[in-house]
């Protein structure tokens, strides 16, 4: 086999195969739009957790259930078919076409998405065969609440397919966690209907918007021409744009909908929405730590509680810095790792020691870690020796070693990191530089509604949120 036939045969079964891998997993993160393009296609327009939806959104009767059960098993027969036909044929199609060889891989890739593009059409002509079956199984006032399914419908299936922070918080769910009172559902009730006619109109464009793209997407790809790509990655991040948008004005609007309780609801949107924004700060974990400690004198106790009171407002000014940085750069991310991985195609595949494309998002996000170093270096000033070392990681005091401080220096795998020292301290001043202190859990995934921070105990809160 030629090495145009193999370099053929991998674009085609690579592309299979990525869309295979990626329906398994559809939910595990923010796609690309390209990939959106083919995992939509490998996934049901309707689900057996749609069963609920239409229960509590139609207000079924008990003798209903069953009969839309029924209809469910039924598409999902005739899905689960389809898809495997249109795998075959696709393999088929590459078989064949690399077989007889091929001029260049955008025809191969024409070719080979033909089931694809044909098995699109059979789903969406079984995806209203189902609605059909359904509405002919309603009685008039269900049939009034039908809307309401629809778009409680798309909600589910289109929500999480967002690309970008802020993108996919379901802030249903996020209501409904808390459990607001007769009094506050019914402040929440106008603005819960706007938002919903808002975000449905938002998710519409983009699913259109994607739909209508994706023939000139599917060819960039074939031609493995990464401008055109970028260029149609772009105008798709537009209809991401929109729905993040949507999103962060409700949690505005519901915020203000909840009276009293607003600034709990809008921290903890804002922490499922932009995680990696307002997660806590490691320094703010410390200090509840420390907050914690039985041998804390009132004094101490007091000391501690106005430093982390400080701090919080710090690092709320830091995260909405962050925040701005995050919305910016989010959208220019893809054209940036498509020009990236051009970049690298072209050099031979191996790219240049050490280098990696410009991040603002990794960088403002040091910023906001390393504004915390005075903050650390205060609270040490404020415990003794032996309380430092009570903190979870903290050194042990060793005369051997000298102080704690400098036993914390020399200790770089340690959570809590070198303390710096007082302004009146000038032997340990001297004693180097200061490491940051890291957030060693990994980054959290709250794309899923309703998944809340779990913060260590303490006097206040953790900082991180406005």
């Amino acid at each position: 086999m030629t090495l145009h036939r193999i370099t053929i045969r991998s674009l085609v079964l690579g592309s299979l195969a990525a869309a295979a891998v990626l329906v398994a997993t559809p939910h595990a993160g923010a796609q690309t739009g390209r990939r959106a393009m083919f995992t939509e296609a490998f996934r049901p327009d309707i689900m057996q957790r749609d069963i609920a939806l239409l229960v509590s959104s139609l207000q079924l009767e008990e003798w209903q259930r069953p009969i839309m059960e029924a209809l469910l098993e039924d598409y999902m027969t005739s899905f689960n078919t389809g898809v495997e036909a249109m795998k075959d044929k696709m393999k088929a199609a590459a078989e064949a076409v690399t077989q007889a060889g091929a001029a260049n891989a955008d025809q191969v890739l024409a070719r080979t998405m033909e089931p694809l593009n044909a098995w699109r059409q059979e789903k969406e002509r079984l995806g209203e065969k189902f609605m059909t079956d359904v509405k002919s199984q309603l009685g008039p006032q269900q049939l009034e609440r039908w809307p309401n399914f629809e778009r409680a419908v798309r909600r589910e299936r289109l929500l999480p397919e967002g690309e970008l922070s802020g993108e996919s918080v379901d802030l249903f769910a996020m209501v409904t966690r808390m459990q607001p009172s007769p009094a506050e559902e019914e402040a929440l009730r106008g603005t819960m209907t706007a938002y919903e006619l808002a975000l449905d109109e938002a998710l519409r464009a983009r699913a259109e918007r994607s739909k209508q793209l994706r023939a000139s997407m599917e060819q960039a790809m074939g031609a493995r021409d990464t401008d055109r790509q970028a260029d149609v990655q772009d105008q798709m991040m537009q209809s991401s744009i929109a729905v993040r948008e949507v999103n962060d004005r409700a949690i505005d609007s519901i915020a203000g909908a909840f009276g009293e309780r607003g600034a709990a609801f809008r921290r903890s949107a804002l922490e499922a929405a932009y995680p990696e924004v307002f997660r806590a700060h490691p320094v703010m974990l410390l200090m509840q730590q420390a907050r914690k400690l039985d041998s804390l004198t009132e004094e101490q106790a007091q000391q501690i509680d106005a430093l982390m009171s400080e701090f919080s407002g710090a690092v709320d000014e830091a995260n909405m810095r962050l925040l701005a940085v995050v919305r910016d750069d989010e959208p220019k991310a893809p054209r940036r790792r498509l020009k990236a991985a051009a970049e690298r195609r072209a050099a031979g595949g191996a790219g240049s020691p050490g280098t990696r494309p410009d991040d603002p998002v990794a960088t403002a996000r040091a910023e906001r870690d390393r504004m915390g170093e005075p903050y650390r270096a205060r609270l040490m000033a404020i415990l003794t020796p032996e309380q430092q070392s009570e903190l979870p990681g903290g050194p042990r005091p060793d005369p051997k070693q000298g102080s704690p401080l400098e036993a914390m220096q020399e200790d770089g795998n340690k959570k809590i990191d070198e303390a710096a020292p007082g302004a009146d301290d000038k032997s340990s001043r001297a004693s180097g530089s200061r490491r940051d202190l890291r957030d060693r859990s990994g980054k959290g995934d709250f794309r899923k509604a309703g998944e809340d921070t779990k913060q260590g105990g303490g006097a206040k809160q953790p900082a991180g949120t406005p």
